[in-house]
């Protein structure tokens, strides 16, 4: 029986390899102590949960998925307040880092992708995600004022003097609303 790969075809072996580095190297305490105690092999298994499940609402191999502890964002557990996840995707083709956290409206069925504001570029959660349709549709639509969810103009999230924030958008709107003519017409 044969058993040589193709140039260029990386077999489970090299896979898991190049996995397992990548986890080292985006959290080298969490993934060393991941088998230390129970609390520590739930948080592991719990992302490892997280990351196929994004991996398959983004139809993307589990292997371009790491989830890590949010350095700007905690959540209320039972007893303590503990990190958020952080969810990186990898392209391999692009090497182009797609960052996602948890949609706490629908938890571990969407997330929010955060993006950079278009204005003072700090890193927002531009939209919510279920899946590649709804990735696809904020590529498409970008930046436009609409088009991003509430949770993008928070203005804790924004340089101070960024016209991007919840405020300086109903100001927007509200000159949009007096730039606008009276219609014309009759009775219906």
């Amino acid at each position: 029986m044969k058993t040589d790969m193709p140039a260029g075809v990386i077999g489970l072996a090299g896979r898991a390899v190049r996995l397992a580095r990548a986890h080292l190297e985006a959290d080298r305490d969490g993934f060393l102590r991941r088998n230390n105690s129970a609390e520590q092999w739930n948080t592991w298994s719990r992302r490892a949960r997280v990351g196929r499940t994004i991996a398959s609402a983004l139809q993307v191999h589990i292997d371009t998925v790491i989830v890590t502890d949010d350095p700007q964002r905690e959540y209320h557990a039972r007893d303590r307040t503990v990190p958020g996840d952080l969810i990186t995707v990898t392209e391999h083709l692009t090497g182009r880092l797609w960052r996602f956290i948890p949609d706490n409206t629908a938890p571990g069925t969407t997330w929010l992708l955060l993006d950079l504001c278009p204005v003072c570029g700090a890193e927002i959660p531009a939209a919510r995600v279920a899946g590649l349709a709804d990735l696809g549709d904020y590529l498409d639509r970008g930046t436009e004022p609409f088009a991003l969810i509430a949770e993008a103009r928070n203005e804790f999230l924004h340089a101070p003097d960024c016209t991007f924030t919840a405020s300086a958008f109903e100001e927007l709107i509200e000159e949009a609303r007096a730039d606008q003519s009276p219609r014309a017409g009759g009775a219906a």
